[in-house]
């Protein structure tokens, strides 16, 4: 994917979660997330910035298990 149209898709996110549409904010953090993992790579700087967005959609709804076990996961590939 086109990093401007991840770039858009990211924007959109954040509009998403300004207005508490929380739900459809996860679902294209996971979709940024994923395309970002196969344009970049997993260990690129997008693509964690991208994870840890996905936790604060984790975090908004309530799903705190799942936050933080992708936080677990960012940090452990920023010490590498």
């Amino acid at each position: 994917m086109h990093p401007d149209t991840l770039r858009s898709m990211s924007n959109l996110v954040d509009a998403l979660d300004r207005q508490g549409k929380y739900a459809e904010a996860e679902r294209l953090h996971q979709q940024c997330l994923e395309a970002r993992k196969t344009s970049l790579g997993e260990m690129h700087p997008n693509t964690l910035r991208s994870m840890r967005n996905l936790t604060d959609a984790l975090k908004n709804q309530g799903k705190y298990a799942e936050a933080e076990m992708l936080h677990r996961q960012c940090l452990e590939a920023r010490k590498t």
